[in-house]
């Protein structure tokens, strides 16, 4: 609570100077803390915003698991951008700067609970207790904005394969690959990294990124730090192409992309000496490279009351892993949310989707080699009300079921409850 109190003072502070989030449809009404005497659109207006946000995830089984187990995770965020055209008159430019503190329990429900399953329940969990530097970067558009250019601090998982992440369910929250790749961060991790945008037709995009691979970016003493950790492994470069059509007048997006890593990683079956790791021991088979897929799509299929911003929307997110390195070798994801199903609750939203992760052939014949259980698939059913109750805040809960957990029958179905809820100060 002290560390969020001064997040919120060194807001307030900072917004007398100048600080951003440029938001296209800004409202001060979108804010718990309002206007500020009319200093905060006075700051838009001048190129300059400033966002606070806390997010709160609590939940525990109902069933499944060897104990009943409780677990609770937040984050209070800070964001500054900079609109530099609007400020200093330097056309297309912008500078982006964000503070991310997590808190909560050192363990999440799944754990606590002995769950085994393969995703965590809270999304929100994990990476540390402590405050760190979520975005520091410049960023350039020319040719009429269609070539958009990143220089500095970011995470892949804001950039390459991002979805929506309103379930509170980790599946279907947010950038898959760096879920199931253990050399590839989202949020709240940053790294050193560049990302070059073009949109070659005004439907279709592609896009390249360059990101540092170094595990000393997740150490918590770097949080604050600005400088370089020592242990730099090498790159992840992602590509990216994208089309954003109306397809019966209706929006979707569709993303597909393939990420390469030169760091490669430990083999999850073999040692040095090509023999199982679980019989054997030794030291994990070294890989100098790893690579990956992935695919999303999200598309409006129908509108309710001749409102497009109430209607129906499909969703599936795919990813594809080394199966020699990650547990995870490849996902499905898809769905159904319902924007405004309500006419009288024209902003709430309900989604409901069925997640499949499939274990890696070369991790189950590690197990079957130790003779322990034999992991395959596992199957999550999701769903979530969201009631916005105000412009700024909103409250989801959701349930969870986990159908052999960890990939194996051994361990038993859960149902799980959650309770996610968002605060813009």
């Amino acid at each position: 609570m002290k560390l969020t109190k001064c997040l919120i003072a060194a807001s307030l502070l900072s917004s007398l100077c100048s600080t951003a989030i440029l938001a296209a449809d800004y409202s001060p009404d979108n804010y718990l803390t309002g206007d500020w005497l009319g200093w905060r659109t006075k700051l838009h207006q001048a190129g300059v915003d400033v966002n606070l946000g806390y997010t709160f995830e609590t939940g525990g089984n109902l069933s499944g698991g060897d104990n009943h187990a409780y677990s609770y995770a937040d984050q209070t965020s800070l964001g500054f951008d900079f609109d530099l055209n609007r400020l200093i008159g330097l056309n297309g430019g912008s500078f982006h700067f964000a503070l991310a503190n997590r808190g909560g329990q050192d363990q999440d429900i799944n754990d606590k609970a002995g769950m085994n399953d393969l995703m965590q329940s809270l999304e929100i969990y994990g990476r540390g207790r402590v405050t760190r530097i979520t975005k520091f970067y410049y960023e350039q558009q020319l040719i009429s904005n269609n070539l958009d250019i990143k220089l500095g601090r970011m995470s892949f998982g804001d950039e390459f394969g991002t979805t929506e992440c309103e379930f509170t369910y980790l599946g279907f929250c947010g950038s898959q690959p760096g879920n199931f790749n253990s050399s590839i961060y989202n949020w709240p991790i940053s790294q050193w990294a560049g990302d070059v945008k073009y949109n070659f037709l005004p439907q279709w995009y592609a896009k390249l990124g360059l990101y540092q691979q170094n595990p000393g970016w997740l150490a918590n003493g770097q949080g604050w730090d600005f400088g370089n950790p020592k242990g730099s492994d090498g790159v992840t470069i992602p590509v990216e192409f994208g089309w954003m059509p109306h397809l019966f007048g209706l929006p979707g997006t569709y993303k597909l992309g393939y990420w390469y890593d030169t760091a490669g990683g430990d083999d999850v079956y073999l040692n040095s000496d090509g023999l199982a790791l679980s019989t054997n021991g030794g030291t994990p088979k070294q890989h100098s490279h790893k690579a990956g897929y992935y695919f999303s799509a999200n598309q409006q299929v129908l509108s309710f009351g001749n409102n497009s911003q109430r209607g129906m929307n499909v969703f599936l997110y795919s990813t594809v892993n080394d199966h020699d390195i990650a547990t995870v070798d490849r996902s499905v994801a898809a769905g159904v949310t319902l924007k405004g199903p309500f006419a009288i609750r024209p902003k709430d939203k309900w989604g409901i989707g069925i997640d499949y992760l499939h274990v890696s052939d070369r991790y189950a014949d590690n197990q079957r080699a130790a003779s322990n259980p034999v992991p395959s698939d596992e199957v999550v059913f999701a769903s979530y009300y969201k009631f916005q109750l105000t412009n700024y805040f909103a409250l989801r809960p959701e349930i969870q079921y986990l159908n052999h957990p960890g990939g194996t029958s051994d361990n038993a179905n859960a149902w799980v409850a959650t309770l996610k809820g968002n605060i813009d100060f």
